[in-house]
């Protein structure tokens, strides 16, 4: 006699399983964070209601020059809490060098990040050192997320852009700057594969039986 008890047991803990999966990739990090697989998906999901400016960047920069820059997050769906935590970014430079203001930002797995005591806001300065070789193209590729405050990864959205800014010198063709779009990462598509296989497998013993 077939046990359907032991059936729905089995359906309700693959469900559970299913459900509770992306919780395990979605801890925080208030202290900035490093190389990025997939995204922030620390912080929920990508979402182009994020807006990402950097603001003070030349149009072609000259060797060895400082700019004072700006990284600026937005979002109208999130409403900054003054009391907690409101955003993050992560900056990825080929070409020059960074350095942030009142050390707002430090390095990690050669990317810079916020540090905890500044993630109380959406905009950081910084100054950017050009390359000493102009006829090189620097790249920036900037993460940035808004954050409700509420120490859970659900209600934030974040995004991505990319940006090339060619030296003097640089005659090549500039990609076009992009906003970078993830997908879930690797292990959490096989995963969420094996437990639908697993769960039609067992639906269809139950209509058999």
């Amino acid at each position: 006699m077939p046990n359907h008890n032991g059936y729905r047991f089995l359906i309700f803990t693959t469900i559970a399983v299913l459900l509770w999966l992306p919780a395990t990739n979605v801890d925080g990090f208030p202290n900035g964070v490093g190389d990025i697989e997939g995204g922030c998906q620390c912080h929920g999901d990508s979402n182009s209601e994020t807006s990402i400016a950097l603001s003070g960047l030349p149009e072609k920069f000259v060797s060895s020059t400082n700019y004072s820059l700006k990284i600026e997050i937005s979002n109208q769906m999130i409403e900054p809490n003054p009391e907690s935590a409101q955003g993050g970014f992560r900056i990825v430079l080929e070409g020059g060098t960074l350095f942030f203001e009142n050390e707002t930002g430090h390095l990690i797995d050669d990317g810079w990040t916020h540090k905890e005591s500044s993630n109380q806001q959406r905009m950081w300065n910084l100054t950017w050192t050009s390359p000493s070789d102009n006829t090189t193209m620097s790249k920036f590729i900037l993460h940035g997320n808004a954050v409700n405050g509420n120490q859970l990864s659900n209600g934030d959205n974040w995004d991505v852009i990319e940006i090339y800014v060619p030296g003097e010198q640089n005659f090549d063709p500039i990609p076009n700057s992009s906003i970078i779009k993830h997908e879930l990462e690797l292990f959490d598509r096989a995963m969420l594969t094996l437990g639908l296989i697993a769960l039609v497998y067992i639906c269809i013993r139950m209509v058999k039986d």
